[in-house]
This record gives C-alpha cells, structure tokens and sequence, in this order.
C-alpha cells in the first residue's frame, strides 16, 4: 500500500498533467478560433464591397439601385402582399448584389488605366477599353432606371392603397354619422320650444318690468311730503 507521502506526490502530479493539458487545449483553441475567424473573414469578405472600392459615379448608380430597392421592400404593398412579396424578397437583392459587383469590377478596371498613354496604339486600345466599359456601365445603368420605374409604381400602388384604406375607414364609420344625424334631427323643434320658453321669459320679464315702475310711484306717493323751509 503506498505511503501517504507518495500519495500526495501522485496528486501532485497528476493535477500538474492535468493543468499542462488544459494550457495545450487552451491554446490549440484559441489557433482553432483564430483560424475559424480568418475564414469567416475571407468568406464574408466575398459579399461585402466597401464603398471605396467604387468610383464616384458607381456609388451613385448602386446608391440609386439601393434607394429604389429599400422604397419597394418598405411599401404597404409589399409588406401586406399586394405584390408578389416573395419574389422581391428574393429577386431585390439578388439585382442589388448584382449592380454592386459590377460596380465593383468596373471601379477596378477604370482605375488600372495608365495615366500616361505611351504611344498611339495605348491610345487606341485604351479608347476600345473605355468603350466597353462604357457599354457595361450604360447595361448597369439601365437596370437601375428600371428598379426606379417600378418603386415609382409600388410608390403609386401605395398612395392607392392608403386612399382605398381612409376610403374605407370612412365607410365604416358611415353608420355612426347617420345615427348622430338622427338624433340631431329634432334640432329644429328643440330650436322651436327653445323660442317658446324664450318668448315666455320675456312676456314675464316684461311684466316684472311694469310691476317694478308700479311699485315705484306707489313708494312715492306713501312718502311724506317734505318739511316746508323757512
């Protein structure tokens, strides 16, 4: 039987293994981690483009493209599917994605240009370059243009419905306003009982008016006459 020295020694050791082996794990994790986040890192890189990765006038074709994107995606057509709502759902970005990497492939052959033509024939090519660059832009642009006609139709759609929705708010409300119409239509024999008391109230106002002069001359007369002067 092992002494209680040897005991502890074993302990001991096995609680230095242990510890060792939770260190190694430890690191080996955080490499794994760091790995595992480089990936992630280059795979999202891939469907991020940043916005200096455009020229001037691509950011504001996909500025453009986004805006009409966002005012389709945000209207109460959309939203309650009085347009085909799963199909913009897919279709919208799917265009939006599109337009960006585009944009991004021209930004990035616009600005590999040399600035110094050395020879004519640099010139020509780059002419035919800037050309069919042109051509592919003119394509982008023209895509954008139609994402804007139709959220200028969804814009439409919108002002329709929210005409149709007060229109109907309206119309259930229309039972009420009749009710109330109703039960003001005695308005004109309440306005004529009100004249009656009216006419009432002046015949006795008048009549306290006679009764008050009456009263008035009889005070006088029961006075007695004043004292004679010397």
């Amino acid at each position: 039987m092992p002494s209680s020295r040897t005991s502890r020694g074993l302990a001991a050791l096995g609680a230095g293994l242990a510890t060792a082996a939770y260190a190694i794990l430890l690191v080996a994790g955080r490499i794994h981690e760091r790995r595992l986040t480089e990936r992630y890192w280059r795979a999202s890189r891939e469907h991020f483009i940043a916005p200096e990765e455009l020229t001037d006038e691509c950011r504001l074709l996909l500025a453009r493209g986004q805006q009409a994107t966002t005012t389709v995606m945000r209207s109460h057509v959309h939203r309650h599917g009085l347009i085909d709502k799963a199909h913009n759902e897919v279709a919208l970005p799917g265009h939006e994605w599109e337009l960006a990497t585009i944009l991004r492939d021209y930004s990035r052959l616009a600005e590999a240009e040399p600035r110094k033509p050395a020879g004519g024939e640099v010139v020509t090519l780059l002419q035919k370059r800037r050309d069919a660059l042109r051509a592919s832009l003119d394509g982008v642009e023209r895509r954008v243009v139609a994402l804007e006609a139709y959220a200028d139709r969804v814009v439409e759609a919108d002002r329709q419905w929210e005409e149709w929705r007060q229109i109907e708010e309206l119309s259930e409300g229309a039972d009420a306003v009749l009710d109330l119409l109703a039960r003001t239509a005695r308005d004109d024999m309440a306005v004529a009982e009100i004249e009656g008391m009216t006419g009432q109230a002046a015949v006795v106002a008048e009549a306290l008016t006679s009764a008050v002069e009456s009263a008035k001359k009889a005070a006088v007369i029961a006075l007695p006459p004043p004292a004679a002067t010397a």
